[in-house]
């Protein structure tokens, strides 16, 4: 999927020209936005793009490490959710995850996104409307997140950032 999303993201790359991308994701895409983000990093370096230049709304399911090491001025939206390792090693980026809008369930109890979600992240913005699987923000050392609820051993080892963890 990643070279897809590079493709339509060439006018940000080459020219810091904003995108808006819209398509759907499954399981199977593992690592989304990885790719991408290592394409602005080679031009650009760790101070990335200007926020939101690179916008890609997802719809489904996605697979293992979404977002993962996603630079700045790169936005993932998902309506849908997310496996294990979302927002591994995030850099910059921001990552929004929310239900279908066909949902019926309340987000605040029920689980959208995996275990061992921001693990290393560095930078960047998180805003999930559901509850995260265990190992929440480990390692998180400037990442500022906004999640509904967090499985066991939350923030651990956590040397930065900010985590809002909103529980009813």
């Amino acid at each position: 999927m990643d070279r897809k999303l590079i493709q339509e993201a060439k006018p940000a790359i080459e020219d810091s020209k904003p995108v808006k991308i819209d398509t759907k994701i499954n399981n199977t895409d593992r690592s989304v936005g990885a790719m991408l983000s290592g394409e602005v990093a080679k031009k650009y370096g760790h101070k990335g793009l200007p926020d939101e230049t690179i916008n890609v709304k997802l719809l489904g399911t996605a697979g293992q490490s979404f977002g993962a090491f996603l630079a700045k001025g790169v936005s993932l939206e998902l309506q849908g959710e997310g496996n294990d390792y979302v927002g591994k090693g995030l850099s910059g980026g921001r990552l929004v995850v929310y239900p279908p809008k066909k949902s019926t369930f309340i987000s605040a109890e029920n689980i959208l996104i995996g275990n061992t979600v921001l693990y290393g992240a560095t930078d960047g913005e998180v805003f999930f409307c559901g509850i995260a699987g265990e190992r929440f923000a480990v390692r998180n050392s400037g990442v500022t997140a906004v999640v509904e609820g967090v499985g066991d051993h939350g923030c651990e080892y956590m040397t930065g950032g900010n985590v809002i963890i909103l529980e009813i």
